[in-house]
């Protein structure tokens, strides 16, 4: 224990004995590192932050339905289109950053070393409240402001830009639907209307009936005839009435042949009649339902869509971002004499065991 306080005593015996140095060396550090922090530009950020629109407000949803915000994967969709070549040469050609950076684009690394800035001053990221922050540094406060603005008005135009591609994708899908079960609906009418001219079924709910009413109603007639004219004849009656009678009885009779080949047809057809109509009667909701739904994605394609929602719009700002020059200063003050205090410790260590010695002796 006694060594130690020694060993440390003799520590802070030997730095004051080298304080001088230590301190001017300190200070010419100081000095200097104030100098050359004096002549390093002055970095102003600008920041915007916004939210992921939710895709159903694009879709023909009830407004119960509809949910205000984008999830997760929202959010991510815009962060790989805010650091895409679409938005990024968007930047380069719309703010001219080659000339801002003074890039020169005959370089045949202009290109790599414009996006190398880029990846130092334009960055998004998310915010512990989900949200998406998009910062922009610049030394010019107010093209910093304008470019923040810029990018996040481009990110938004290219995230509509897929909306869009995908709705039409929807529309034209729809379309080529309707279109073909358009064909299949006039197919399905056609095969209706051939089979009710074949079948002489023209409505398949009260045919049935009439056929049935007609049918006692003549058979009652036939039978009614019938005994007239029977009767007549037991009573030895007028020829003339007995003949008017049976004329009478011989078109009842054919009027019920008739009625019943037609009840016969009837019951051939209904089957694949009443299928067809219970399947057009389908498809024709169907078709309705599509064609409404189309109208619907036409009406939300041809309106104004949001695909983000601003929370802060980026505003030149007043105080500068970097160089921090007192933390800088201080920094390397502190590294300068922590530095000047090890160096005259060793060299008072490589002294006192004569190392120059033993190495020339070696």
């Amino acid at each position: 224990m006694q060594n130690q306080n020694d060993s440390l005593l003799g520590i802070l015996v030997l730095l004051y004995k080298w304080r001088k140095q230590i301190i001017i060396a300190t200070l010419l550090a100081a000095i200097v590192t104030a100098g050359v922090s004096l002549t390093l530009p002055n970095y102003y950020q600008s920041q915007t932050v916004f939210y992921a629109a939710s895709p159903d407000l694009v879709k023909s949803l009830r407004s119960e339905d509809k949910r205000i915000y984008g999830s997760d994967s929202d959010m991510d969709r815009l962060l790989s289109i805010a650091q895409s070549n679409e938005v990024r040469s968007f930047l380069i050609d719309s703010f001219d950053l080659y000339d801002h950076y003074d890039i020169d684009r005959n370089d045949p690394k202009a290109s790599h070393k414009i996006q190398q800035k880029l990846d130092k001053l334009y960055s998004t990221s998310k915010t512990r409240y989900d949200a998406i922050s998009l910062v922009v540094e610049d030394k010019d406060p107010d093209f910093s402001a304008n470019m923040a603005n810029g990018a996040r008005d481009k990110i938004e135009a290219t995230a509509q830009a897929l909306i869009k591609r995908s709705q039409w994708s929807l529309i034209e899908g729809l379309r080529k639907n309707i279109e073909k079960k358009s064909n299949e609906y006039k197919a399905l009418t056609d095969s209706l209307y051939n089979l009710r001219e074949r079948h002489k079924i023209f409505n398949t709910v009260s045919q049935g009936e009439a056929f049935g009413t007609a049918m006692v109603e003549l058979n009652g007639k036939v039978e009614n005839l019938n005994a007239q004219v029977i009767h007549l004849k037991n009573i030895s009656g007028s020829q003339d009435s007995i003949m008017r009678l049976q004329a009478k009885l011989q078109g009842a009779r054919k009027e019920l042949a008739t009625l019943n080949s037609d009840i016969k047809s009837y019951n051939e057809g209904y089957p694949a009649v009443v299928n067809i109509e219970r399947e057009r009667k389908d498809f024709g909701s169907q078709l309705g339902f599509d064609k409404e739904t189309l109208t619907q994605y036409e009406a939300v394609y041809n309106s104004d869509i949001n695909a983000i929602h601003v929370v802060q719009e980026a505003v030149a700002p007043v105080v500068k971002s970097r160089p921090r020059r007192s933390i800088l200063v201080i920094g390397i003050t502190m590294l300068v004499f922590v530095l000047a205090s090890l160096w005259v410790i060793v060299q008072d260590q490589f002294n006192k065991n004569n190392w120059r010695a033993q190495f020339k002796d070696a």
